[in-house]
């Protein structure tokens, strides 16, 4: 399998997560999907990564599909339980995780631009509040559990894991910390996972 992303993407990271953790061997490709001469798009039509291209040569995205897909490969646990209930908790957190990146993503992506051309304060608060929201769901659900749902490391881990390190990562003034004590906690012992410490962001360039 051949995957397409970037070192800067939350979304590839949280893929590339679930692939260390399953053992699965694969081929990371660095392209961007909006580049003029990107690999992207004949695999996916969006010009999204990340792109997982299958051994059978079919493209698969977005993130959650691909995670989804993966899950059934690999010498690792099962990152997604089987029981309906905690399935869907644990798919729960994954939402939770991608909706803090994507309000990280909006808000760094926003500061590169001019700022005289920048949205109004308002479109930054309201990023902002999803981030907080987030955060404060997140460090209530974890509470004092070694693991964010079960007893053991699940994609729930992993959705916090890679959402927390994108927030440190693109906005590192962002002080989340002192307020979820849980989280801080967790993301301790997530970031020195051999999975997460082989993913480390680097700045797009």
């Amino acid at each position: 399998m051949k995957l397409f992303g970037s070192l800067g993407s939350p979304y590839a990271r949280k893929v590339r997560i679930l692939l260390a953790e399953k053992n699965i061997a694969h081929e990371f490709v660095i392209a961007r999907g909006s580049a003029p001469d990107s690999p992207v798009p004949p695999y996916n039509p969006l010009g999204k990564i990340p792109t997982l291209v299958r051994d059978d040569g079919r493209g698969l995205y977005d993130s959650p599909v691909i995670i989804e897909y993966l899950d059934a490969f690999g010498t690792g646990p099962k990152m997604i339980p089987e029981d309906f209930d905690s399935r869907i908790e644990v798919r729960r957190w994954e939402a939770l995780g991608d909706g803090i990146a994507d309000a990280t993503v909006n808000i760094s992506h926003e500061y590169r631009e001019p700022a005289d051309k920048q949205r109004s304060a308002e479109w930054f608060a309201k990023q902002q509040q999803k981030i907080d929201r987030g955060l404060a769901v997140m460090e209530k659900d974890l509470g004092s559990n070694a693991f964010c749902f079960g007893q053991r490391f699940t994609l729930a881990d992993i959705a916090a894991g890679y959402a927390l390190g994108y927030l440190d990562h693109a906005l590192p003034k962002v002080e989340w910390r002192s307020k979820h004590p849980a989280l801080a906690r967790l993301a301790q012992q997530l970031y020195a996972r051999p999975s997460f410490t082989g993913t480390a962001h680097v700045a797009s360039k």
